[in-house]
């Protein structure tokens, strides 16, 4: 390698160009530090360019193909077939322009962008290697923001999350191991586009109602849903087979491919900070403080490197919360609600308690449950589902709200609004809504809270009640 001459002065470094760490890069850079933003591979990061972006292209293809059958419905003829080559080439424009995207944002805000790896020197200098290129930088504050990775297996047809969305052919059958938002998203996209799927789980830590509809739904896709323990995988040159055992019986299933959604691993160790002295957790994620700040005060982490849950939203949640820090600001430390999105097929939205954990909680719970059937918006286009709302009997305040179905995406930033707003009953049954719009089924599941919903009938209102 070639050394470079002299130690080039910084003012703020940020470590990874992934959603936390451009973020945090654009927001100090808005607040006025100069920032130097280093990133081994490409803008973008993991979730960019080969996790969340072309899992939900993806689960988007899957989506359009669930709707051809009502395109009948509505008087139209339609013959397919489907090129998931054509699909992998859309996947890859996307995930192109989006990172064109973030580039020229780095550029017009007047971010320097460095690519190599980097890795700490001392407590205030970073290396940076490049090829034969090694440079070396002293800064006055670091945002470490390098994310996290899959486990890479040898063979072929074992697939971390990476891998299972790269694929250039689609798999007549697969395997997928885990009850997680990646698991059921890959389960049901690979489903609806033709693939055999087999989902082994044994719950999918949801509202018992979305549990019961999903496990519905799972069923009507004939996706075939397994529980049981794991207790061998054999993987072959050609397929793999799992085998699963539960009340003493035995049962091996096979598919060419297997997919197992694991947590992901922290991308600390590769940067020097054991011999910085930086404190670590023992799954390798870095401790920190409400701001990000870890035992070196002018050394932060943000996102996967740091404990909590592997999202995106949380990684840009953190990566503006630090930046403001920097800026001089003064943020707001609380720690938000993170939403629970599920890309199936109907989509997920969760936030908030469930049912079982506020009554577990101590609360006088109160359910309302309204179903899209019944909503005027979701009968137009077929749609299927339910909002539930749970609230606290004795002082009105929504604790939680759960949806399955069409515009579940949609809705679950009002759902978030309505939380960390600490709204009652009466705060979100005010407001008009658009008519015809699935916003009214939001309205009618408060409304049934308190058996007064107009499009269900008073017996099925008190079912929802659990005062």
């Amino acid at each position: 390698m070639v050394v470079g001459e002299l130690t080039q002065e910084r003012d703020l470094l940020i470590l990874g160009g992934g959603p936390a760490g451009y973020t945090a890069a654009i927001r100090a850079k808005q607040l006025g530090r100069n920032v130097t933003l280093i990133e081994r591979e490409r803008l973008g990061g993991t979730c960019l360019n080969v996790g969340c972006i072309p899992s939900k292209v993806l689960a988007h293809a899957a989506q359009e193909r669930t709707r051809l059958s009502h395109l009948t419905a509505l008087g139209f003829s339609i013959e397919t077939t489907h090129d998931f080559g054509q699909l992998a080439s859309y996947r890859d424009q996307v995930v192109t322009k989006l990172r064109q995207g973030v580039e020229a944002l780095c550029k017009a805000n007047d971010i320097e962008y460095v690519t190599g790896s980097a890795s700490f020197l001392s407590d205030d200098r970073i290396g940076v290697e490049h090829g034969h290129q090694f440079d070396t930088y002293r800064f006055q504050d670091v945002v470490i923001a390098t994310g996290s990775h899959s486990i890479r297996e040898e063979s072929s047809v074992l697939l971390n999350a990476e891998q299972l969305y790269q694929l250039q052919e689609l798999p007549d059958s697969l395997i997928i191991i885990g009850n997680d938002y990646i698991a059921i998203e890959a389960a049901m996209s690979f489903q609806a586009l033709g693939t055999d799927v087999t989902l082994i789980a044994d719950g999918f830590e949801l509202d018992t109602s979305l549990e019961k509809e999903l496990k519905r739904t799972f069923k009507k896709q004939k996706i075939t849903l397994v529980s049981g323990t794991v207790t061998t995988i054999t993987p072959t040159d050609t397929h793999v087979d799992v085998t699963i055992v539960k009340a003493e019986q035995e049962k091996t299933v096979q598919a060419s491919y297997l997919f197992q959604s694991l947590p992901r691993v922290a991308n600390t160790l590769d940067l020097g900070v054991d011999r910085l002295g930086l404190t670590l957790n023992e799954d390798a994620t870095l401790v920190v403080d409400a701001l990000g700040r870890t035992n070196f005060p002018h050394i932060y982490a943000i996102g996967d490197v740091t404990p909590g849950p592997q999202l995106a939203t949380r990684a840009i949640h953190e990566a503006k919360r630090t930046a403001e820090h920097l800026g001089g600001a003064s943020p707001d430390t609380t720690i938000p609600y993170f939403p629970t999105i599920i890309r199936s097929l109907p989509p997920i939205a969760s936030i908030g308690l469930t049912e079982q954990a506020a009554t577990e909680g101590g609360f006088t719970v109160q359910v309302g449950q309204f179903p899209l059937t019944a909503n005027g918006a979701s009968s137009i286009d077929a749609a299927s589902g339910f909002i539930k709302v749970v609230s606290d009997a004795k002082t009105s305040l929504i604790l939680g709200i759960h949806m399955i179905g069409d515009g579940a995406l949609e809705l679950a930033g009002t759902c978030a609004l309505a939380l960390e707003m600490a709204a009652k009953q009466e705060d979100l049954r005010f407001p008009v809504q658009a008519h015809p719009s699935r916003n009214e089924a939001l309205t009618e599941a408060l409304e049934a809270l308190v058996g007064q919903a107009i499009h269900l009938p008073p017996r099925q209102q008190a079912v929802f009640s659990n005062t």
